[in-house]
């Protein structure tokens, strides 16, 4: 759970302190950030003259990025194509030194100091239990907001950069310190004083390949971010103990009531179960005999009566009519039976024409399904007596 808490929690508030040796002491620029997404906001801006001031009033849960600058710290501008330039850069021990390189073209700005330096800054920094995430030496990179600050010459530090098509050409460091410059990058302004310290922020969240540093073995970002995932799961599990606790109690109250309620609804439930299997039975028992009869049928029985009669000529009588007719003799105590699908015509004519006719115009009735002629015979009065069966179609 760690380790999953781990991979989803990332470093998006910390502080940017900006170290600065001199010969007397050392004071401290800090630039307190929030990340959300790919938007940095700064939140405070300070500065602390002393490193007890600094360890008494910053807060020491967030992660620290060092950025150490003055005096130990030299600056260099590396030619490739001079000679000179690459037997110095070949013959550096970098063991012994600790760099922070920016790389412009077949030039690379290096600010370095001796590393044991860095060693003394660090173990104090973590005895006074800063998370260190990280440290960067000198002003070089704040060149990387030139496009931010679309300007030439960018003081950062005790730095001038001097840019040409927009790649860092040269730098000087002037013998008297020089004026502090405030560049506006999106909504806040950044004095030169801690321009560096933003160009650092900048680099450690995007990596920029233009930029190479030394390595700190001692300083272990995965511990950090462990140990912050660590502190929330602590909670998580706390709140969730105590959550699951308060639930419980009242999942206890709540079913007990409800089983209280249970048992005595039980009481009574045994006694109307019956009664309800009966009601059921009744019911099941009055809707089959609406089937057998063809009650249930989407058509009411007057509307076979009246489309038999709509469609009899003037010449025939229908004498008799019998729309589900009765299956068997009634009696008392018997169960009726009805032919549910069945419709007895029993009529008279003088003209067998008419017969004919009608029954063409039976046919063209979609609710009848078959027709059949029983009987057909003529009485002493010469008329034509009929008996015909018609068959209902399913609805």
């Amino acid at each position: 759970m760690i380790a999953y808490l781990s991979k989803i929690i990332k470093i998006n508030n910390l502080n940017v302190v900006g170290v600065i040796k001199k010969e007397n002491g050392e004071s401290f620029h800090v630039l307190t950030i929030k990340r959300s997404g790919n938007k940095i906001d700064i939140v405070s801006k300070r500065v602390f003259e002393t490193f007890e001031d600094l360890s008494s009033k910053i807060d020491l849960k967030l992660p620290v990025l060092l950025v150490i600058d003055g005096k130990g710290v030299l600056n260099k501008e590396i030619d490739f194509n001079k000679e000179a330039d690459v037997n110095w850069h070949k013959n550096i021990d970098f063991n012994t030194i600790y760099h922070t390189s920016f790389k412009s073209g077949n030039n690379n700005f290096i600010s370095f100091c001796r590393k044991n330096s860095i060693d003394e800054t660090l173990a104090k920094f973590k005895k006074a239990t800063f998370q260190v995430v990280d440290i960067y030496i000198g002003s070089f990179l704040a060149a990387l907001l030139h496009n931010a600050i679309n300007k030439d010459t960018i003081v950062s530090g005790d730095l001038i950069l001097s840019f040409e098509n927009e790649k860092l050409v040269s730098f000087t460091k002037p013998e008297e310190q020089t004026k502090k410059e405030s560049y506006n990058i999106g909504i806040d302004t950044i004095s030169s004083n801690v321009l560096p310290l933003y160009g650092a922020l900048i680099h450690f969240f995007i990596q920029q390949k233009e930029v190479s540093k030394t390595k700190n073995e001692e300083i272990n970002v995965e511990e950090i971010i462990y140990k912050k995932a660590f502190n929330i799961f602590g909670v998580v599990m706390l709140i969730g103990f105590f959550g699951s606790l308060l639930i419980s109690y009242f999942m206890i109250q709540y079913y007990g009531s409800k089983n209280t309620e249970l048992n005595l609804k039980n009481v009574y439930s045994n006694q109307s179960y019956q009664k309800i299997v009966d009601l059921e039975k009744q019911k099941e028992d009055k809707i089959n005999i609406l089937k057998e009869s063809g009650f249930l049928s989407s058509k009411f029985l007057t509307y076979y009566g009246y489309e038999l009669i709509r469609n009899t000529p003037n010449d025939l009588s229908l004498n008799e009519v019998n729309i589900i007719p009765a299956g068997k003799e009634i009696k008392a105590n018997k169960k009726i039976t009805f032919d549910s699908k069945t419709i007895l015509i029993k009529g008279e004519t003088i003209n067998e024409t008419s017969i004919n006719k009608w029954i063409d115009g039976l046919k063209k009735m979609n609710w009848i399904n078959n027709f059949e002629i029983i009987s057909l015979k003529k009485d002493k009065k010469n008329k034509s007596q009929f008996e015909v069966k018609i068959t209902i179609k399913d609805v």
